[in-house]
Parts: structure tokens; sequence; C-alpha cells
């Protein structure tokens, strides 16, 4: 079993971009679900979307809430992904991409700065 994969984060200004590999056998997708895996959306949202927030921008205060979450495509073991993150202030819009397809988006608010 492994963890997901991450490139390095390139930043422009406020918008970060980060490549992400599912590794066919990925820890998370364990149990969920037994023949048709899929990633889970606590794995999406923290390790994919916060914890490169906190990567790319360390002077961020606490996470106090999280906005407009949507799963629209699912994300399996093997796929290649690209996370991109837009700043504005203490807020973090991101958007969870399969080439052309959007798989999830939402936002996150952070205690201001």
């Amino acid at each position: 079993m492994s963890l997901l994969a991450f490139g390095p984060i390139v930043c422009d200004g406020d918008r970060c971009t980060v490549a992400v590999e599912v590794p066919a056998d990925v820890d998370y997708c364990e149990g969920h679900f037994e023949g048709d895996p899929i990633l889970p959306g606590i794995a999406q949202l923290l390790p994919m979307v916060h914890d490169r927030v906190r990567e790319a921008w360390p002077e961020l205060g606490a996470l106090t809430d999280v906005r407009r979450l949507k799963f629209k495509e699912a994300i399996r073991p093997g796929h290649r992904l690209t996370v991109v993150l837009s700043r504005s202030g203490a807020k973090v819009k991101f958007e969870i991409r399969r080439g052309e397809t959007t798989c999830s988006t939402g936002s996150l608010s952070f205690e201001g700065t």
C-alpha cells in the first residue's frame, strides 16, 4: 500500500498548482469500495488541498470553514491529477482536475493573517 504522490508546488502570485498521482495501491481507497475503488472526499480535502495550502502559504491562520465542497467526478487509483489553489486574502478556492475534467471544487477559509 502507498500514499498519494505529489509533485512540487508551482506558484505564480496567489495561484498555485501541484501534480498528484494516485497510486494503484493507494491506502485511502482500501474498503472504499470493493471492486470499484474511489478516493474518499476526506483524502482529497486533507492531503491534496489543506496540506498543500499549508505548504504554499504557511502564514495562514487556523482553518475556520469549508464551503461549496462539490465532488463532481470520482477519483480512482491510477489517476493523474492537478490541484489548483487560488488565494484571496485568508480564503483559498481549489479545483482538482483530471485533464480537462473537474473532479472536485470548494473553498477553505482561514483565520486572517
